[in-house]
């Protein structure tokens, strides 16, 4: 591939059905998406606490646009270029240097109702091995010990991935992207409204970023809920050492391949249990500041959409 800047980047937060679309983006005959799907080139802010806290380069194995032609290697001529880190939502600095890449680039941002993102998100940072406080509620109440360097896991990406509840600061989040390249360029697309209607959603997003919007993919189910076979195994598998070494061996592309088979293998499907109703009211609490700003931005009501309305309307007044 010859040196190139991206067309498009999906932005959307985690679990909320970007690695669907990526999927079926990729399946377009005038799309090249990237592999792996989530390269974090753009987010060097969190480039730099990650090598901080393990005082070397851990994790992100990818660090500069001079990475993206093996990216893209199997891009054909005249394709639309993609990418889709959900870290660049997350990340202060990805908007920047992803407008620096291409002012032109049109954005796609996920949003999901935020306490079931902030549940899914926990349980893939547990499978991960990421993540060593197994339950919700603990994890978001470690919040604070976290915040003053305390409790943090040996291996996660970067400490501030632990801070839950900053990563559904929707409007903060999406207030980068619209500041910089204008609210024309970023459509929002809701994990709800994809769900419901994948096709009408996937033709939103081609006429968005001026792939042709007739082409229809496989709608098939990408991601479900999973949990480890042998935690033993999967601890030893999730080690960043091995991974980094990998991915140095193999390159990208056939890392994803290969880390891909093994998820397979390894996981098997798993029903969690939900979120208690007193957390989830005093999620949505603390939330709603920031929902009620993307609602404004979006000319839609979100906390009706995502039932966050205050606890006397659920029924939780007396909830401790």
């Amino acid at each position: 591939m010859t040196s190139r800047r991206l067309d498009f980047a999906i932005v959307g937060e985690p679990k909320s059905g970007t690695t669907a679309l990526a999927s079926f983006l990729g399946e377009h005959p005038g799309i090249a998406f990237s592999v792996p799907k989530e390269t974090a080139l753009f987010a060097t802010d969190l480039h730099r606490e990650s090598d901080a806290f393990h005082g070397r380069p851990a994790y992100y194995h990818l660090r500069g646009e001079s990475d993206l032609p093996q990216l893209f290697a199997h891009a054909k001529p005249g394709q639309l270029l993609g990418e889709g880190s959900t870290s660049s939502l997350f990340s202060q600095e990805a908007a920047a240097n992803l407008h620096a890449h291409n002012p032109g680039l049109k954005v796609v941002a996920m949003l999901r109702e935020p306490v079931s993102m902030l549940h899914a998100l926990h349980g893939q940072y547990v499978n991960e091995t990421v993540e060593d406080i197994e339950d919700f509620a603990a994890a978001i109440a470690a919040e604070a010990d976290r915040r003053r360097g305390d409790r943090i896991p040996s291996r996660v990406r970067a400490p501030s991935y632990l801070h839950y509840t900053d990563r559904a600061r929707y409007a903060t989040h999406l207030q980068r992207f619209i500041d910089l390249f204008g609210r024309s360029q970023v459509l929002v697309v809701l994990h709800e409204d994809f769900r419901r209607d994948n096709a009408a959603w996937y033709r939103r997003v081609l006429e968005h970023i001026g792939a042709d919007p007739e082409f229809v993919p496989a709608f098939t189910e990408i991601h479900g809920t999973v949990t480890a076979r042998s935690a033993r195994l999967n601890r030893l598998l999730n080690g960043p050492r091995l991974k980094r070494a990998l991915h140095g061996v193999l390159g990208p592309a056939a890392y994803t391949r290969l880390r891909a088979g093994v998820v397979r293998a390894m996981m098997r499907p798993d029903a969690r249990a939900d979120v208690p109703p007193s957390l989830r009211a005093t999620l949505h609490d603390q939330l709603r500041p920031e929902v009620e700003k993307v609602s404004r931005m979006l000319d839609r009501d979100l906390v009706e959409l995502w039932d966050m309305g205050g606890r006397e309307s659920r029924g939780h007044a007396s909830d401790g």
